[in-house]
């Protein structure tokens, strides 16, 4: 009888070493595979936030390097007898208070172009019938003078055409940006909204020549995306660019 019960003993110590063998087993394949499912899933979600980041950058860049452009057609319905005209009330008619504008001709070339009041004098006019005037802030203010030019009177001389203000990317502004980085780059951090990372950026003009910010020495994996752009040149050109952006 002593013998069956000490055989019964052992049984038992053995089902409960069993037992705990299997659940320190079971444990350790739980463990393994949170573990391998962290590893397989952090670089997807690293990536996905760098990603953010980076759209993060692109659109206030893209913000901070926007700003109003209005756009006027004037078609000259009238013979030219002076190498200067006077558009007679332009700025009130195309409801333009600002003295930054640039004028140009069809075929794309800056004419000079004065101010006294309410009228605009364009000089070294020859035989243009149509003038495209573009007003922006970020265009420099143009002379304050009255020349003698020949009278153009709105609705008999001269025509206006299509007015349009829209919100364009400015070569100004850009050029802006990467100067406040190269002075003041904290508070341009600060301004952009970008708090616990580092950037860096490269703009890149329509004729493949570049203009970037100050290099930066890494030792982390960097970011990169690089994207078209349209923006507008110093004399109201639209052109096509690009800029690069680092993050990291």
């Amino acid at each position: 009888m002593c013998f069956l019960e000490d055989d019964m003993k052992k049984k038992v110590s053995r089902l409960g070493v069993v037992s705990h063998v299997g659940i320190f087993l079971s444990f350790v394949i739980f463990v393994t595979f949170i573990m391998f499912i962290y590893v397989i899933i952090k670089p997807a979600v690293g990536t996905e936030n760098n990603q953010n980041l980076l759209n993060h950058l692109k659109n206030v860049l893209i913000e901070n390097s926007s700003s109003e452009l209005t756009s006027v057609s004037v078609l000259i319905d009238t013979e030219i007898t002076d190498s200067c005209v006077r558009l007679s009330g332009f700025f009130n008619r195309a409801k333009i208070s600002s003295d930054k504008i640039i004028v140009r001709d069809d075929d794309g070339d800056v004419l000079t172009s004065k101010i006294s009041g309410e009228n605009l004098f364009v000089e070294n006019i020859g035989d243009e019938i149509f003038l495209k005037i573009y007003e922006s802030e970020n265009f420099p203010t143009i002379e304050l003078e009255a020349p003698s030019c020949q009278l153009l009177d709105e609705g008999s001389d001269y025509i206006l055409g299509l007015i349009r203000t829209e919100k364009n990317i400015f070569e100004k502004q850009i050029i802006q940006i990467i100067e406040s980085y190269n002075h003041d780059y904290e508070s341009l951090k600060e301004e952009l909204n970008i708090i616990r990372n580092e950037f860096r950026l490269n703009f890149t003009y329509a004729n493949g020549t570049d203009i970037s910010t100050e290099k930066k020495e890494v030792s982390v994996n960097v970011f990169v995306d690089e994207f078209p752009i349209q923006y507008i040149n110093k004399d109201a050109v639209r052109e096509l660019g690009s800029l690069n952006v680092e993050i990291w």
